[in-house]
This record gives structure tokens, C-alpha cells and sequence, in this order.
């Protein structure tokens, strides 16, 4: 199984530990309005919600299941995503559109997820705008779709 980190962190400014250098970046969806516009949010959000997209559809998915999943409800609630997340519960399948709905849920931090295809794909969620992705074959066409994005892409074993 391949697997990567895919980040807005360039890894060009981390330590030889792998820490990220750079204290002011902003890390999660309460920095918007203090570190980060919602602009720039928004965009960066798009461009993690679109690289999930561009590895399902190279290995050639329409849908994957929910492996884990724990729900904040006032962060659920601000989203206004009760209603979505009443009728998502684990190893119910999800499509591409209901995949896109939980990355942004669990980007601002309204709940956090797994989501798996047998042994063929998997894509989780980290602290501090972390995300995971694993495949069954190496998706070239999807890492370039990412790093065209602004996004980088690290070879790494998630730790989850």
C-alpha cells in the first residue's frame, strides 16, 4: 500500500525531525479571521476536498465507507450539518459527494473521520490540517493533480 501525507505545509520548512518551522501558519478553521482569510480558507479547503476526488477517481471510485467516526455537536451545529450527519453512521457507504461533505465537516473540525475502500484506498485526518491517503498502486496523475493545486505531497505512513 502507498501512502502519503497531503498538506499546505511545503516540507522545505521543516527541521530534520519533520516539525514544521513556521509558528504563524494557521492550522485549523478558528484561525480564519485572525491568521487566515476566509478567501484563502475556502480555497485551501477546496484544494484538500479536491485531491481525495483526484486519487478516488484514478483508482477508480465512486464510493468508499466510513471506517470511524466521532461528531462535535455545537461545531455540527454551526455548520448547520446536523441533518447530513443524522443519516452517516460507520461502515455506511458513501459517494463521491457525501465524501466531499465529510472532509469539509472534519476540516473545520465539526467531526473527525475515516473513510476506506477495502484494501484499496483510505483517506483520514490529522491535527492541524494533517491529511492521510493511502492506495493500492502509486495515483502519479492524482499527485500531480495536488501538487498543481499548491498542495505538497510526502511519501509518509500515517500514524493513525
Amino acid at each position: 500500500m502507498y501512502s502519503w501525507r497531503v498538506t499546505k505545509y511545503d516540507p522545505l520548512n521543516r527541521d530534520v525531525d519533520g516539525n514544521y518551522l513556521n509558528h504563524e501558519e494557521w492550522t485549523e478553521f478558528s484561525d480564519v479571521g485572525t491568521k487566515v482569510s476566509i478567501e484563502e480558507y475556502l480555497k485551501t479547503e477546496q484544494n484538500y476536498i479536491n485531491a481525495i476526488s483526484s486519487f478516488m477517481d484514478e483508482i477508480g471510485l465512486d464510493r468508499v465507507y466510513v471506517i470511524a467516526l466521532e461528531q462535535w455537536s455545537d461545531e455540527v451545529r454551526n455548520q448547520h450539518d446536523k441533518e447530513f450527519l443524522s443519516k452517516i453512521w460507520i461502515e455506511k457507504a458513501v459517494n463521491i459527494q457525501e465524501v466531499r461533505e465529510l472532509a469539509k465537516l472534519t476540516l473545520r473540525n465539526a467531526i473527525w473521520c475515516k473513510l476506506g475502500y477495502k484494501k484499496q484506498f483510505f483517506v483520514h485526518f490529522g491535527y492541524d490540517y494533517y491529511m492521510y491517503i493511502g492506495a493500492d498502486r502509486e495515483c502519479m496523475k492524482a499527485i500531480d493533480a495536488v501538487l498543481q493545486s499548491g498542495l505538497f505531497v510526502e511519501r509518509f505512513e500515517s500514524p493513525y
